[in-house]
């Protein structure tokens, strides 16, 4: 037979290690759930949208949760793609782009966000004049 410090080993290990399991099996389930069911706090945000003037570009502050691919387009209002960025990789964290505008007449515009799993869209005033 066990002695008794033998069975209170086996005990407390079998214990610990189902304590663990249930904790990987938790975090691992969270990601999941996260990943799938609710992707947004993995999106990219567009925090502030800005346009400059002379010459006329737009300075686009990012908040980026994980490393991304990033494409970038303008559209008018039509939503009609009329120009693009290079696409960028950012990693996590924030970023500051400033994307130079192509001559265009003064109106509004759209700016075209898109990653693996999102598309923003967001309208800005182009005002030269």
């Amino acid at each position: 037979m066990d002695s008794p410090e033998l069975l209170t080993l086996r005990t407390a290990l079998l214990i610990t290690l189902s304590i663990l399991l249930v904790a990987v099996l938790w975090r691992r389930f969270k990601r999941t759930v996260m990943a799938n069911d609710m992707p947004a706090p993995m999106h990219v945000e567009l925090v502030r949208l800005e346009v400059a003037y002379h010459p006329p570009r737009l300075h686009v502050v990012l908040s980026v949760p994980s490393e991304q691919h990033i494409a970038t387009g303008l559209l008018d209002h039509g939503h009609t793609h009329i120009h693009g960025w290079q696409d960028k990789k950012l990693a996590p964290g924030v970023h500051t782009l400033e994307l130079p505008l192509p001559t265009i007449v003064d109106g509004a515009y759209f700016l075209d966000l898109t990653t693996a799993t999102q598309r923003t869209v967001r309208q800005f005033r182009l005002q030269q004049a």
